[in-house]
């Protein structure tokens, strides 16, 4: 338990983590794996995973690549826990102080975190890139429609027709208004009422235990007419609201951390705000000598001056 606590399996599982992450971005700059990568994202990993092997042999190599990388970062979940069994606990039966309880909840809350990403790649199912012009359908597993029923699209279409590095520059927020630019769609669940909602850029649709999101627009210019159409993106996971708050609640811990480590050992927020003032009188004190010795002196002595 000692040697899956150490600080050097950390530097190692670390250094694995980074290795494939660096193979990651080499791979996604080459073909063909460049061309397989894409359809990781339009489904849960679980799934891809199943049939990545049988498949392409691409789709094969970045199965052994994704593989190489989980089991790194399973390392450091193991060396995770292990410190928090072994050396953060201890510290608590020995009357540790606020420090040691803050490390133990990061550490706690880090685990929570891997171990949500890991239900986000098996939980729940996810379908990404779904392209529907206004009037279209999508069926979604649970027997829930999806229906756009609206796109406005108030900026210039052309940008419609940019290559992805082409738009990253093109849309800025002169030329592509977010407010304005919307689609709205309609769910009709298979039990229930049905419900209406607005998807804007980076504003997602809650519903349902769904979280629809709006990731782009294209330009259908088979009719007589140019349409415009919009990208959704649809999410479900049951744990995640407990994944984000597990995100929020490490992001605060750090923070605390992170500004107990600028505070002198034993010293309060009162003293570190005493500390302060009394650096920025001295800075002041130099900047204008004449004026800090006048307000050193009494009162009657400044009418005097």
């Amino acid at each position: 338990m000692n040697r899956m606590s150490s600080l050097t399996l950390t530097l190692y599982a670390l250094g694995a983590v980074l290795i494939c992450l660096a193979a990651g971005m080499v791979l996604a700059q080459v073909k063909p794996y460049s061309a397989a990568m894409p359809s990781m994202d339009h489904q849960l990993i679980l799934d891809w995973l199943l049939t990545a092997f049988s498949g392409e042999p691409a789709a094969a190599v970045l199965g052994v690549w994704f593989l190489a990388l989980c089991a790194s970062v399973g390392l450091l979940v193991l060396n995770l826990c292990a410190c928090t069994l072994t050396k953060l606990l201890p510290r608590l039966r020995n009357g540790a102080r606020t420090h040691s309880w803050l490390l133990l909840l990061a550490h706690v809350l880090m685990i929570l975190i891997l171990l949500g990403h890991l239900s986000q790649m098996t939980l729940g199912f996810k379908q990404e890139g779904i392209k529907l012009l206004p009037g279209q359908s999508k069926e979604l597993p649970g027997g829930i429609s999806l229906t756009v029923d609206v796109v406005d699209f108030e900026d210039d279409p052309g940008l419609l027709n940019l290559t992805y590095r082409q738009a990253r520059r093109a849309h800025t927020a002169s030329a592509f208004n977010r407010q304005k630019n919307l689609a709205r769609i309609s769910l009709s669940p298979r039990e229930g009422p049905d419900m209406a909602g607005e998807l804007r850029i980076l504003e997602p649709f809650l519903a349902d235990g769904l979280r629809i999101t709006l990731s782009d627009f294209f330009r259908d210019d088979s009719g007589a007419k140019p349409r415009v159409g919009a990208v959704i993106t649809v999410v479900h996971n049951p744990l995640a609201n407990l994944f984000f708050a597990a995100y929020l609640a490490w992001i605060t811990v750090y923070l605390i951390l992170a500004f107990q480590a600028f505070i002198p050992n034993g010293s309060s927020i009162t003293n570190v705000y005493e500390s302060l003032s009394a650096t920025w009188r001295k800075l002041s004190a130099s900047k204008a000598p004449g004026l800090a010795r006048c307000s050193e002196l009494p009162e009657n002595e400044e009418h005097k001056i």
